[in-house]
């Protein structure tokens, strides 16, 4: 007890700056810890995992196969003319595999569903959920906290609300061949 009475400015000296970077994780990362919503989402995947040129621009393709129109999901007939990636080869001689996924925010998996799963649950195809979570395509150095480490970058998606942010663990986004590009997300669960 001696001991930190004569000594307890260097032991403040040593102890603010420790205090300040905790205060600083506690108001970066709390807020994203804290964010949920009550709604799952049902999301698209093109490609395989085998060839990565082959999924980097399926997103166009996703989006005019699939959409949601009066709270049910359609899947639309493909222009046999289209070309989605521009690469000389039409869409319907690409054979694209796409998946179809049903994401659980609470514990934050996914499982991947059927057309028919899919087409028999209610949907909101805005971005935005009811309670005004939206799910986001998003740049993260993981990494890094204030000025001391620097950890990988890459592209992830989140559910984002404001400025807090929570990191979406997709089916197969850890795949090496995964790219940002094959996600379509098409709707909010509003009934199952």
């Amino acid at each position: 007890m001696t001991f930190i009475k004569n000594h307890f400015v260097v032991i403040l000296a040593f102890m603010l700056p420790l205090l300040l970077i905790g205060g600083l994780a506690i108001s970066t990362y709390l807020p994203s810890m804290l964010l949920s919503t009550e709604y799952d989402f049902v999301y698209a995947t093109c490609g395989d995992g085998t060839n990565y040129y082959y999924e980097y621009n399926c997103e166009t393709y996703l989006n005019s196969l699939y959409m949601v129109e009066n709270g049910k999901l359609l899947l639309r007939d493909i222009n046999p003319t289209q070309d989605s990636d521009s690469d000389g080869t039409l869409d319907v001689a690409e054979n694209y595999v796409t998946r179809l996924f049903l994401h659980d925010t609470k514990a934050n998996e996914g499982r991947e569903i059927t057309l028919q799963e899919a087409q028999s649950m209610g949907l909101n195809g805005l971005v935005t959920s009811p309670d005004g979570v939206s799910v986001e395509s998003a740049y993260n150095n993981s990494g890094d906290f204030f000025i001391f480490f620097n950890g990988s970058s890459h592209y992830g998606y989140y559910l984002t609300k404001g400025s807090k942010k929570s990191k979406l663990n997709l089916v197969n986004d850890d795949d090496q061949y995964y790219y940002r590009d094959s996600f379509k997300f098409i709707g909010w669960v509003i009934s199952k």
